[in-house]
C-alpha cells in the first residue's frame, strides 16, 4: 500500500534572473561567469550571474529609476532589477548609469561602489534603491536584452521560473 501522507506535488517555481555578460574578444565572443560559493547549492559550478527575485526589485522608486523600458509591465521592469541587483552582489559589475549621462559607470567607478555597497546589498542591510538614490544612479536596464525563459522541470525539488538576459 502507498504511503498517501507524502506530497508529490511540484514546488512553486521561484521567479528568477540571470544575465549573459557578452563582449567581443581577440578570438570571437567572450562570455563573463563566476563560480559558484562552495557553501551555495551547486556549489563550485561555472555559472552566470542571477538569481531569485527579491521584495526590493519590487520598489516602484527604483523601477523609476530604470532608463528606457516604459511600457513594460511591472513584473518584467522588476526581473530586469533583479537580474542587475544579482549581477552586482555577485560578480561587482554594476549595470547603472550616472543620472545625467548616457555611458554605463566606468571600471574605477564601479570598483568604488562594489567596495562601499556590495556587501551591504548582499546582506539586505540597504537596498539597490539606497545605493542608486545615493550616488545619483539609474539602472542600465535597457542594455538587457531578453534571451530565455527557462522554467526547471516539476521533477526537480527546487525549481525557478528564470528569464535570462543577454
Amino acid at each position: 500500500m502507498q504511503d498517501q501522507s507524502t506530497d508529490h506535488t511540484p514546488a512553486t517555481p521561484v521567479p528568477a534572473a540571470t544575465v549573459m555578460l557578452l563582449r567581443d574578444g581577440a578570438d570571437g565572443l567572450e562570455v563573463f561567469m563566476v563560480t559558484r560559493h562552495p557553501a551555495m547549492w551547486f556549489s563550485s559550478a561555472l555559472v552566470y550571474p542571477g538569481g531569485k527575485l527579491d521584495s526590493s526589485d519590487t520598489d516602484p522608486r527604483l523601477i523609476k529609476l530604470c532608463r528606457g523600458t516604459s511600457g513594460l509591465a511591472t513584473d518584467q521592469m522588476a526581473l530586469r532589477i533583479c537580474a542587475i541587483r544579482e549581477t552586482f552582489e555577485e560578480s561587482g559589475i554594476l549595470l547603472a548609469r550616472e543620472r545625467d549621462s548616457d555611458a554605463i559607470v566606468n571600471g574605477d567607478r564601479g570598483a568604488q561602489l562594489e567596495q562601499r555597497y556590495r556587501a551591504r546589498i548582499h546582506a539586505g542591510e540597504i537596498s539597490l534603491y539606497d545605493m542608486a538614490a545615493a550616488e545619483n544612479l539609474t539602472l542600465a536596464d535597457d542594455h538587457l536584452v531578453p534571451f530565455a525563459h527557462w522554467i526547471t522541470p516539476k521533477e526537480f525539488p527546487r525549481r525557478f521560473d528564470t528569464h535570462f538576459y543577454l
